[in-house]
């Protein structure tokens, strides 16, 4: 009885750790694809300044990227704020227990 039971978490902590992988995978594969469109509508943007290759062409390709590396820190960073806020919040709270 022992036996089937040792049998049973490990079988439950592998498939928790398969199931795991996956979701990582699916995370990685829907990066890859946002980042695509991104290039996609980015190359289309461009296109309307100049073929690419060409000095318009790589600058508009140069600002949109730094636009978007530029909200993309904002965005970081509001969320290491609101962290930081929320977690002075719970200081303290697990001492007087």
């Amino acid at each position: 009885m022992a036996r089937i039971a040792i049998i049973a978490s490990i079988a439950g902590l592998l498939l928790g750790a398969l199931q795991a992988c996956a979701d990582r995978e699916q995370l990685e594969t829907k990066q890859v694809a946002e980042q695509a469109d991104l290039a996609a509508a980015d190359d289309v943007r461009c296109r309307e300044k100049g073929e690419p290759g060409t000095k318009p062409y790589n600058e508009c390709r140069e600002a949109l990227a730094a636009d978007r590396a530029k909200r993309d820190a904002i965005q970081y960073q509001k969320a290491r704020d609101f962290d930081r806020v929320l977690g002075e919040g719970t200081s303290g709270a697990s001492d007087k227990y």
